[in-house]
């Protein structure tokens, strides 16, 4: 930290890419003292383009040159930030070329769950991608710390990111995550146990046990637990009440499966976990 002027300096290169980022720091309106990050972009010393993140309490960012995209001939670059508050958030922008290696723009993705997080090579083959978890489990089915989310993966395209969470090639991935998970079910109090089953039953989704994971939930869910069975189809005011349609389900294991076949963990072709009770509308 250089006090004197306000700011973090640093530089990164990979070939002819190179990266410098500036952190600097003010008193906000509010009395605050918040850092925002901003990086300069220069291919063979020519200026590419420029990324900013936002304005935060916290200095965390992380700055990365990284191959998420092999189709164009320069590695990207990655600005992974803190935008402050309870959980919340991570967000990312990447700048990334053409195939020709003439026009650069930035990419954006997130925010997600928890602080500045890099690139990944899970697969070991080169090719940098977005490892994240789920956020869309986070709070569905119970507490914070009550829940637990399936890794969801995002690889960079041209100039966005696809979701390829359910490719093949990340079961192994997925696997040591239900490792991970196995030493929950030798827990003699669960506290909680929706939400972990919900992440749970998900991850077995995405190995191809599905209905083994299924078996399991049925055997360990709270059906005195009412948290997620109240689904609002639309927005919410200040109130939190909901101004679209709001679905009531009678159960947990209904509204997970509901909740499966909306984000793809449960192909709607094979539609073989029936709910036992329709939901009702309201």
């Amino acid at each position: 930290m250089d006090y004197a002027s306000k700011k973090v300096n640093g530089a990164l290169r990979s070939g002819s890419v190179e990266a410098t980022v500036v952190h600097r720091r003010r008193i906000d309106e509010e009395g605050r003292n918040v850092v925002q990050p901003t990086v300069a972009v220069r291919v063979k010393g020519i200026s590419v383009g420029q990324l900013t993140g936002p304005e935060s309490g916290s200095p965390g960012s992380i700055l990365q040159i990284a191959e998420m995209d092999p189709s164009n001939p320069y590695p990207e670059v990655l600005l992974s930030t803190f935008t402050g508050g309870a959980h919340c958030c991570n967000a990312i922008k990447v700048l990334t070329s053409d195939s020709t290696g003439e026009s650069w723009k930035q990419v954006s993705l997130g925010p997600f769950d928890g602080g500045p997080s890099s690139a990944e090579d899970p697969l070991r083959n080169g090719r940098f991608l977005i490892v994240d978890v789920d956020n869309r489990f986070l709070y569905r089915f119970g507490c914070y710390a009550c829940s637990t989310a399936p890794a969801r993966i995002w690889q960079l395209q041209g100039q966005s990111f696809v979701d390829v969470t359910h490719k093949p090639e990340f079961v192994p991935l997925h696997r040591r995550n239900l490792q991970r998970m196995a030493s929950w079910f030798k827990q003699k109090d669960t506290g909680s146990p929706n939400g972990f089953l919900a992440g749970y039953v998900a991850s077995k989704a995405l190995v191809g046990e599905l209905f083994d994971g299924w078996d399991r939930m049925t055997q360990r869910y709270d059906p005195s637990s009412d948290w997620g069975l109240r689904e609002c189809k639309g927005d919410v005011d200040e109130r939190g009440k909901c101004l679209g349609r709001e679905v009531v389900y009678h159960s947990f294991p209904e509204a997970l499966r509901a909740f499966l076949l909306e984000t793809g963990y449960i192909n709607p072709t094979n539609n073989a976990v029936p709910p036992a009770i329709p939901a009702t509308t309201l």
